[in-house]
């Protein structure tokens, strides 16, 4: 009996010792993907192609992009860096050198991950180069956000989860996510008379679905904007404007994204 109990004495004191080294051990890292060093050429920070210098990088596109794609690309790039007159987003989408950008937009999306990340920086290219801030003068008032937050949300949902995993696309993904919801929140305030409630409420089913709020489970992109963009994610469970969050931190990224168009 006597023996016993020595056993398991040191058998508990053996657990004990255990169990302090093991508080004392460092916490493994948690790597994101955006810390991951890639070998081989890449894209080096990406953020600045989505920035507004970003008409200074992005000729650096052209050599990411297939053969057979690649004259169409240039000059719709090219394009797209130069829009005049900040006409209005819906006008611009629908003339003929618009539909041209937005077929080529479907190529890129589903081509590799740097034309996927090409097409995202003619996206927000756009986003600044057309206006979409609702207004009293505007012809189509929420439908220019509207639109524009649909080439996001093509992109989203084509890239968004996949990209969430890559180390190119993992901040570009976030961003676009984020700049979603602030169009959304943007078409919900057009100046009529009420809200547009339908904006508002297609915004959040569409992030719900994006981040795995809907199903119950967290996406990899919804994991990924919680480590980086908390605030938004606690907003969009927690607020009563529950796109508030996405449209606050939308401008605290790229403040210059307003919807009017600075010429």
């Amino acid at each position: 009996m006597e023996k016993r109990t020595i056993a398991g004495l040191a058998a508990a004191a053996t657990l004990v010792v255990a169990a302090i080294g093991a508080r004392m051990l460092p916490a493994p890292r948690v790597i994101v993907a955006e810390d991951v060093v890639e070998e081989g050429p890449r894209i080096v920070e990406p953020m600045q192609f989505l920035g507004k210098g970003a008409a200074l990088r992005a000729p650096e596109l052209d050599e990411w992009i297939a053969a057979e794609r690649k004259p169409r690309f240039k000059a719709l790039r090219d394009l797209a860096f130069h829009v005049a007159d900040c006409p209005e987003t819906v006008e611009w989408i629908d003339s003929a050198e618009g539909q041209r950008l937005e077929r080529l937009l479907g190529e890129l999306r589903g081509g590799t991950r740097e034309e996927a990340f090409a097409s995202l920086v003619l996206v927000f290219q756009l986003a600044r180069a057309t206006t979409w801030k609702p207004g009293f003068l505007s012809q189509a008032r929420e439908a220019n956000a509207e639109r524009m937050a649909s080439l996001l949300a093509d992109w989203l949902r084509a890239r968004g989860e996949s990209g969430a995993r890559d180390p190119l696309l993992a901040e570009p993904a976030r961003a676009a996510i984020l700049v979603y919801g602030r169009l959304m929140r943007t078409a919900q305030q057009s100046p009529r008379i009420g809200e547009n409630a339908g904006s508002y409420q297609r915004g959040l089913k569409t992030i719900e679905e994006l981040v795995g709020i809907d199903s119950g489970r967290r996406t990899a992109l919804g994991e990924s904007l919680q480590g980086r963009h908390p605030e938004a994610l606690r907003k969009l469970v927690g607020d009563a404007d529950r796109l508030r969050g996405f449209d606050d931190e939308a401008r605290t990224l790229f403040p210059d994204l307003s919807g009017e168009c600075d010429g």
